[in-house]
């Protein structure tokens, strides 16, 4: 149960670090070049976000990573830093970091708080389609 918090826990933390939020991923190009590991998963739906959304949901994002950063240790954000920089898989690096209890508790309360604000930003039909999206992933990801 312990390595399944702290996998959950490290996805979580990859993806403020180094993937576009679903809400503002969805407004980018889908010819975009995917990792190997994003190949077998569906593209997000596009949510046709306003430019006021997507600049609401780049400042959380900016404001999440800024509070992760302060939340590691000088020797976790190089670690980080060098290995992302060196090609690993985002989730695989955070799953190499030894989190303490406290760190993790703060990040998993750091992601929850974001992902509230960000889904804030919806409106109720983009809540929809996207909630619609995560329970189509949750199905795929227990095949």
């Amino acid at each position: 149960m312990k390595l399944k918090k702290l996998s959950i826990l490290a996805g979580a933390v990859a993806v403020a670090f180094s993937i576009t939020p679903l809400a503002v991923n969805a407004q980018v190009n889908s010819n975009a070049p995917q990792r190997v590991s994003q190949a077998n998963r569906q593209s997000p739906p596009d949510l046709k976000l306003s430019q006021q959304q997507i600049s609401k949901i780049t400042q959380i994002r900016s404001k999440t990573r800024d509070q992760i950063q302060a939340v590691l240790t000088k020797q976790q954000r190089d670690k980080i830093q060098s290995d992302l920089q060196a090609g690993k898989n985002p989730q695989q690096v955070f799953a190499s970091i030894q989190f303490t209890q406290k760190q993790q508790e703060e990040l998993r309360n750091i992601m929850v708080g974001s992902q509230k604000q960000m889904e804030g930003v919806l409106d109720a039909k983009q809540k929809k389609i996207l909630n619609e999206w995560r329970a189509s992933q949750r199905g795929q990801r227990k095949k």
